[in-house]
């Protein structure tokens, strides 16, 4: 007998005699018997084993892996739409991970909004002052677009969000958001172009122009002006009797008779404020048990950098609760503040 094949029986003998220890007893004996088992390694050893058998093993390996190939040539040849269907494959997944990155997400046909959303003065609407017995949560964000609107977008293509912007004028090198945010599926709201209380208070004609202005602003990004629309500080705006008495009770009327309707909300994150992330998160959701249907009131401004960071906490909490983001329609509750001028 060989000095490898001594070695090795009397390793197995060890581990016999072993088996029938102690766990505690049997680890220590093991690794008195570990050195002996090194000394297999030599180049002594490795000098007797058989080479016969291992160019039998390589042999017939080879001849596995030729078999292989043919075969799977063979099976290209007679299914040549595999390749073809893995490669299509491999695409929708690259383009499922670039929209995940923050492309544009590709939406079924949306084009009838452009004529149900425009806004037309001939056109009755029956619209629902009242909650539709479902929970959703119609998120609207106002006062963009800006460099925060992508990050915006991208959360709420994340969580399969969709929300309503109502818009300004302030910053054109990103009027091209507009129409991204409607080319993924939400809906486009007029916020008036400068946003100015001194300006679009100061009589009914300078709202109106004003108005016009954001709309074609917006008709040009996404071809026609909606019909939905939200006055600068709300309905229930005091700051306007600075500029003009009784404008508001003036304008709720004359809006809705021009084929428009105005949003107020019913929950309001407290953005409009500077507020951390999670006084923001606590803000939006304190009052969600109190409504079926949620307006809740955002901002995606430049300076608000903290109301991206708690957007996502806030849609969680309201996910978790059973309720969908949806997009306003003319199907949409419609919450109006009352007017105080």
């Amino acid at each position: 007998m060989g000095e490898a094949g001594f070695i090795h029986r009397g390793v197995s003998i060890v581990a016999q005699q072993n088996s029938n220890r102690p766990q505690r007893r049997r680890v220590g004996t093991a690794q008195r018997v570990q050195p002996r088992q090194r000394r297999v390694e030599t180049p002594r050893t490795r000098k007797t084993e058989p080479v016969g058998r291992n160019r039998i093993v390589l042999a017939v390996t080879a001849v596995i892996v030729v078999a292989l190939v043919g075969f799977m040539g063979a099976s290209a040849l007679m299914h040549p739409s595999t390749q073809e269907s893995a490669s299509n494959s491999s695409a929708g997944l690259s383009g499922q991970a670039s929209g995940q990155a923050g492309a544009s997400q590709p939406q079924s046909d949306l084009s009838w909004r452009d004529s149900d959303f425009a806004v037309d003065p001939n056109r009755e609407t029956d619209w629902n002052y009242g909650s539709n017995g479902r929970k959703v949560v119609y998120l609207t964000i106002d006062d963009g677009p800006s460099e925060n609107t992508q990050a915006v977008l991208d959360v709420l293509d994340k969580y399969g969000c969709k929300a309503t912007f109502f818009v300004v004028g302030h910053n054109p090198d990103y009027y091209p958001m507009i129409k991204e945010a409607y080319d993924r599926g939400h809906t486009i709201g007029l916020h008036t172009f400068t946003h100015d209380y001194a300006t679009v208070y100061s009589s009914q004609q300078a709202y109106f122009d004003d108005l016009d202005a954001i709309g074609n602003v917006v008709k040009e990004q996404i071809g026609y002006v909606p019909c939905f629309i939200r006055f600068p500080g709300g309905s229930s705006n005091g700051i306007s009797t600075e500029y003009s008495a009784g404008i508001m009770t003036a304008l709720v009327d004359e809006v809705q008779a021009r084929g428009y309707q105005f949003y107020d909300w019913n929950v309001s994150s407290g953005d409009g404020s500077d507020h951390t992330a999670g006084d923001l998160v606590y803000f939006a959701t304190e009052e969600a048990t109190e409504y079926e249907n949620i307006v809740l009131l955002m901002h995606d401004s430049a300076t608000k950098q903290s109301s991206v960071e708690a957007l996502p906490s806030i849609i969680e909490y309201y996910q978790a609760r059973g309720y969908a983001f949806e997009a306003i329609d003319r199907s949409t509750i419609v919450p109006h503040h009352g007017t105080n001028n």
